[in-house]
């Protein structure tokens, strides 16, 4: 009996493919979304000293019928915003223990951060410690169980990344910040990994991951 492949969460290298602002073509790019695009690359590579190989991208979203009831698994009606969670990222070689390098585009409020990642066991979140990074963390958890089971001979090693993060999805706005830097965090983290993830399984690693800051939501 076949099944039905799961459909890729799409790739492009035409930011006009995100950002459109005529649904008729894919060429016009508004100037606001082209200058903090650019934005986000030019302060990477100030910060690391070399552009990111890629970046990674997840939109806030509301749910037009069924607004809280998602996470207990009942029907939603959800559509994306425009707002986003956009996270430049570059993978580093590393012959020691792989490692992440976090910072922001506003420092002065979400300090940057660095921490080793464990080879074969979970990485700890506190969920009573209010911290930015923790959201990564938790959708980096995801990602890295998800990739173990891809490979149970034991041979995966996560990647070193270094990652630069630019979101201006509301927080406590009811329209998923959480849920989009969780889900861009994973989706970075699989990409760094070489792994092309479908949009079902990521759907689902991001909303079990979450729960590891203490927020539940339908992803």
């Amino acid at each position: 009996m076949s099944t039905t492949p799961q459909e890729l969460v799409p790739q492009t290298e035409n930011i006009a493919e995100v950002y459109a602002t005529d649904d008729a073509s894919v060429t016009s790019v508004s100037p606001e979304h082209q200058t903090r695009f650019n934005g986000l690359i030019s302060k990477f590579s100030q910060l690391y000293n070399h552009r990111p190989d890629f970046v990674a991208r997840s939109p806030g979203r509301v749910n037009i019928i069924g607004e809280h009831i998602d996470y207990n698994l009942y029907d939603v009606l959800p559509t994306a915003v425009s707002v986003d969670v956009i996270m430049a990222v570059k993978v580093v070689p590393s012959s020691g223990e792989p490692f992440v390098k976090i910072a922001n585009v506003q420092p002065e409020k979400f300090p940057s951060r660095e921490f080793t990642v464990p080879r074969d066991t979970d990485i700890e979140i506190d969920p009573k410690q209010h911290e930015w990074v923790n959201y990564f963390r938790a959708g980096l958890l995801g990602a890295l169980k998800f990739l173990r089971k891809t490979k149970q001979d034991g041979s995966f090693v996560p990647a070193s990344v270094e990652v630069l993060v630019d979101g201006n999805v509301p927080p406590g706005g009811g329209i998923s910040s959480s849920a989009a830097f969780v889900c861009s965090s994973a989706l970075a983290v699989m990409k760094a990994n070489n792994h092309n993830v479908s949009k079902q399984d990521l759907l689902d690693l991001a909303v079990v991951s979450e729960r590891a800051v203490g927020v539940y939501s339908g992803g």
